[in-house]
This record gives C-alpha cells, sequence and structure tokens, in this order.
C-alpha cells in the first residue's frame, strides 16, 4: 500500500504545463559558415546545440554528395569549430549545401548554402 501510495505521488510531480523546449541548431555567430569561398579553400564552422543534453554533438554534412567538399573533425562538439574544405572543382550549379545536423535528435538540423567561385 505504501508503494501504491509514493507512486502515486511521484506521478503527480512537476507543472503539467511545463514542458522541456525542443533541441534547436543553429549556426555559430563566431564561426557562421561563409556565403562564398574560393575552390579549395576553407573556413571554420560552428554549430550550437540548445536545449540539448550537455555535452551535444552534431555532424556536419553537405550536398551535392561527392562534390561538395570535407569537414574535419566530424561529428564535433556543440559550438566547436569544424574545418570546412571547399571541392577543388567548381559544382554544377556553383553552390553547396553545409548542413548540420543534431546527434540526439537527428530531426534538428540547419542549413546554408555557400557558393563556390
Amino acid at each position: 500500500m505504501t508503494v501504491v501510495a509514493m507512486v502515486a505521488l511521484l506521478g503527480g510531480c512537476g507543472d503539467p504545463k511545463y514542458q522541456v523546449p525542443p533541441i534547436a541548431v543553429t549556426f555559430s555567430t563566431e564561426y557562421p559558415p561563409p556565403t562564398a569561398l574560393a575552390t579549395g579553400a576553407s573556413s571554420g564552422i560552428a554549430a550550437i546545440v540548445s536545449n540539448g543534453p550537455e555535452n551535444a554533438s552534431v555532424t556536419f554534412t553537405c550536398t551535392p554528395a561527392g562534390q561538395c567538399g570535407t569537414f574535419s573533425p566530424n561529428p564535433v562538439a556543440s559550438n566547436v569549430p569544424t574545418t570546412y574544405a571547399a571541392p577543388a572543382e567548381i559544382p554544377g550549379d556553383k553552390s553547396v549545401t553545409v548542413t548540420a545536423t543534431s546527434v540526439t535528435d537527428p530531426t534538428k538540423f540547419v542549413s546554408a548554402t555557400i557558393s563556390i567561385d
């Protein structure tokens, strides 16, 4: 009987109006993605995971696949820059899209387009 009362008591804890804010991913203002980059050039890019667990991290990807460059290191901790290296050749549409995705919740991400010249 005591166990049932404790479970019922614990079930009533917390404010039912309070909801945990969702995880959000944004680009860092200190290391934002560049708007343009020359072929073969590199730039630091960082993304911030808000409302996530301690030591949250992001994985960087880009498109068009095979023609968009590389990231190193990858994945990285929230607000820690990775080095993005632009492709050696200009892609067909002269731009790439870089995306930072939360490792904890892959449905949360942020993307930016970089012109390659």
